[in-house]
Order: C-alpha cells, then structure tokens, then sequence
C-alpha cells in the first residue's frame, strides 16, 4: 500500500526470552521478539496453544501480515479461515488491534507483535523509527516515508515526524519464534530489504509459498527470483485502494495488471517493470508508469502510481 505519537518503543518491544513463559504462551497477549541471534531453542514455541478453544491453525494456513496498521488486510485474511500473525511497530495500533480482534486474539487465530522490524542489515544498527504526523501508515525507519509532508507531491519535512528510539528486531527473529507462513505480506514501508534477507538464510529449507511486497525498485524481482520464486504478478494498489488501505486478494487470487490471475516469468515481469519504471503516469494503460520512489524525488499526487508485486513458488507451466 501507499500514500492514503510519542511513545517510547523500546518499552514496549520486550524481547521475547524476557518475558515469563506464562506471558508468552498466551495468546490474548501482545506478543514480542528478539533477533535470532538472542533467541534459544527453549524460546521458541508453537504457533497457538493447545486449548479446547484455540483455532486449529497448521502451516498451510499461516499469513505473516507485516505491517499490520489497522488490520484491514489481516481482517480478510482471517475471514477466510487464516491464522495471522500481525506485526506492526506502532503501539497505539497494536492496542487498537487487541480491542478489534480480541476474539481472534482470544482463539489464537490472531497473534500480534509490537516489532519494529529493520531494513537490513544489523538491526541493533536501526535505532531511530519516524512516526509521521500524517498517517500511522507511513511510520518508518525512512525520513523519505516518516516525514513526507501530508499534502502532494508529500516533499521531506522533518517538522511531520517525531523520532523516536526504538529497539527493532529482524525478520530472521520473527520467522525463528513463529515458523514460516504460507503467504508473507510485506508493506513495511521500506524495511522489505531485511526480510529477503532473512529468507536468503533459509538454507534450504521451505519458504512462504506466496510472497507480495509493494515494489518501486526492480531489485526486488531480482532478489525472489534468487530465492527461488517461479511466478509473479504485478498489481496495481491503485485499483484496490479507493476507500481502505487494503493490498487485496493475494497469490492465485491476485490479479495482475495485464495477465489477471495468470502468473508471469521472471524475464517478463523484469520487462514488464524496466518499462513501467520509463513511463509517466497514464491510467489509462493496463500497466502505466509514475511509481513513487520510496528514497527519490516525491510526485505530485496526479502523477504516480503504485504496485505490489506478488510472486509464488510454483513452477510455470511450459511454454507451448
């Protein structure tokens, strides 16, 4: 998603061997972790606890939901019988999600973590976090995203953001303590670098099936299809994102902005973005130009465009 305070976070980001084992097994509570590196085998634990009343959650049903914000993706995510878990650095936004989804909360069909999660890297190196004064959406690591001015073309002004210090974690320590999800959503404004990172350490083991992230470098082709991910889509949020900030229907279900369901080759989808990259805006192509940089030159609100790109593990059928 794209364009649509001060509390200490490194309060409330209590690594995750800190707590009790009582605290972290349940599940009506704020979850939290620590980078890999800090957590032991005994920190680990089980995606739900097993009670009559938890939800049967299993691998195939796991979304890691990055970027929480106000759980409108999570909301479908669990409405179509998904286990979540939602991480999102904003602690006013994970209280909101406790009262919203403290029935999914309750059944451990939802676990929330209040993780700021860093770019790349060391994370003991992210140490400042910028809450805009504009939207919760566009809190980041980044000056270029935290402290955009509110009215287009959204220039730097660092009188629209507070800096705050926060203790921020890796992706590599989200996937050690909760597994690997069937579909990682990722709209962390920035911080997707990380966690293709962490997969890249998977060393051979299985990755998320399905993967989307917004997109504004082509970069991030290259790097899923290193990982090993076959199929991709590129989609248009402009589209999906009229009323709610929502990154719609996900893996076989997303839709791409020229094939629809239809999953695309890595040579094509890398032609494909090389040449919307090129292009100014024009909606009224399948696929047009005018993607906002996250770390260049702000546009004017009637100029830019904004994409997801989603991409699956499964091989493409032969070309016939």
């Amino acid at each position: 998603m794209s364009p649509s305070t001060c509390t200490l976070f490194s309060l409330l980001l209590v690594p995750l061997h800190a707590l009790p084992t009582s605290l972290r097994q349940q599940s009506v509570q704020t979850e939290h972790v620590a980078p890999a590196s800090k957590l032991s085998h005994n920190d680990t634990h089980h995606f739900v606890k097993k009670t009559s009343e938890s939800h049967a959650c299993t691998p195939q049903t796991l979304v890691f939901d990055l970027g929480f914000y106000d759980g409108s993706d999570s909301r479908a995510y669990l409405h179509g019988g998904m286990c979540v878990v939602g991480v999102e650095a904003d602690p006013d936004l994970v209280t909101a999600a406790n009262t919203n989804f403290a029935a999914q909360i309750g059944s451990g069909q939802l676990r929330m973590v209040n993780a700021a999660v860093a770019p790349e890297g060391d994370a003991a190196q992210w140490s400042t976090f910028y809450k805009s004064h504009c939207s919760k959406e566009w809190n980041s690591f980044y000056t270029s995203i935290g402290c955009r001015m509110c009215a287009p073309p959204h220039s730097l002004d660092m009188t629209m953001c507070s800096a705050v210090p926060v203790k921020s974690t890796d992706c590599t320590g989200i996937f050690a303590t909760y597994g690997t999800p069937h579909y990682l959503k990722l709209d962390i404004e920035g911080a997707e670098t990380g966690c293709f990172q962490a997969l890249g350490k998977f060393a051979g083991k299985p990755l998320p099936q399905f993967i989307s992230a917004e997109i504004t470098q082509l970069e991030y082709i290259d790097t899923l299809a290193k990982l090993g991910y076959q199929g991709f889509k590129l989609v248009r949020q402009d589209n999906l994102n009229t009323v709610h900030a929502n990154s719609g229907p996900w893996g076989d279900h997303a839709a791409d902005c020229k094939t629809g369901a239809v999953w695309r080759t890595y040579a094509d989808i890398h032609a494909e973005f090389t040449t919307v990259l090129s292009k100014t805006l024009n909606r009224a192509e399948a696929c047009p130009g005018g993607v906002m940089p996250i770390h260049g030159a702000p546009k004017p609100q009637s100029s830019y465009i904004w994409y997801d790109i989603h991409a699956s593990m499964t091989p493409l059928p032969a070309a016939r």
